[in-house]
């Protein structure tokens, strides 16, 4: 059960015009930051607001430990009916999967288990474990009909590879109500830049460098999101091999050839999913694939013990 933390928030005066608010709490399995600034006192407390009743919100539907969420419903009856924001998300999953050619799935949850990311040991299971497992994940076999979506028996999704993602775009549908112009929303690494910072120029995002301390590259960005996914966040070591927690759906292993995948996109979720399947694809082919579909992506990945980089065109 993940532990939500106090929450903080909190507001600071810029100028005589301006105000900064700024909210943070533990959500959906990571830290979460929002920072944004307005006029409106009065719209920026209402916003605050609505931002923490929305973010658990979707931590009461979308998290996988949680033995109450919409998630585990599903995982244990096999079927929930959806209301409209959950019933867009699990069709991004959807549309997403069919892009990636099922690179990007969220029945990946008995691969998961059995490497054990879920807790417990870290190891390397048996082919024959792994075989198993593979033959519970396919996206294709989840099925949305009306209000209502119904998976196999012994199938079980996750949907962290898009969840804060899409968290982060809700929060930023709220702050586009209020008609706040200015913010950026940090939901356990996926962001989004609304508007620019309060010097007028682009909210500038670091990557963190994949084999070292600090940041590697900083990037700009205005009313877009960028996602990364790193083989640095959650791994295992065993006889001097790394296994990361990014599993390739159609081989039941640790993705490779890659160190870190960041994509930048208009919509956070989208960005998240596919900096996912682009990890499980490796460097060389994520890159094309990112170029065919002309999506906006950089690619770390080590070669002969040294870190090399390529971007999308």
């Amino acid at each position: 059960m993940v532990k939500i933390r106090t929450i903080l928030i909190s507001l600071v005066i810029i100028s005589c015009s301006q105000q900064e608010f700024y909210y943070q709490r533990f959500i959906l399995g990571g830290p979460c930051e929002v920072k944004f600034y307005t006029t409106d006192k009065r719209s920026g407390d209402n916003a605050l607001k609505e931002i923490d009743q929305e973010l658990k919100y979707l931590d009461s539907l979308l998290n996988f430990f949680s033995e109450n969420s919409l998630v585990s419903a599903i995982n244990k009856n096999h079927k929930a009916r959806l209301d409209n924001t959950m019933l867009y998300l699990f069709k991004l999953c959807d549309s997403i999967a069919g892009l990636t050619d099922g690179l990007f799935d969220i029945s990946i949850a008995p691969l998961v288990e059995i490497w054990g990311f879920y807790g417990g040991e870290k190891r390397v299971p048996e082919e024959e474990e792994i075989r198993r497992a593979k033959r519970l994940v396919d996206y294709r076999k989840i099925s949305l009909k009306g209000d209502s979506i119904f998976i196999p028996k012994d199938m079980k999704i996750d949907l962290s590879g898009i969840a804060q993602g899409f968290a982060a775009d809700r929060v930023a549908e709220i702050l586009k109500r209020y008609n706040i112009k200015s913010g950026i929303i940090n939901i356990g690494g996926e962001v989004y830049g609304l508007g620019n910072s309060p010097k007028n120029r682009p909210w500038v995002v670091g990557i963190k460098n994949p084999r070292g301390g600090g940041v590697i590259e900083k990037i700009g960005i205005s009313d877009w999101a960028l996602a990364t996914s790193g083989d640095y966040e959650k791994f295992f070591v065993i006889n001097g091999i790394r296994y990361n927690h990014i599993l390739n759906p159609k081989t039941g292993f640790p993705a490779e050839e890659f160190a870190s995948v960041t994509v930048i996109a208009k919509n956070a979720a989208f960005a998240d999913g596919i900096a996912t399947a682009v990890a499980a694809m490796g460097a060389k082919r994520g890159i094309k694939f990112l170029d065919s579909l002309e999506i906006k992506g950089i690619i770390y990945y080590e070669e002969n013990g040294e870190l090399k980089r390529l971007e999308s065109r």
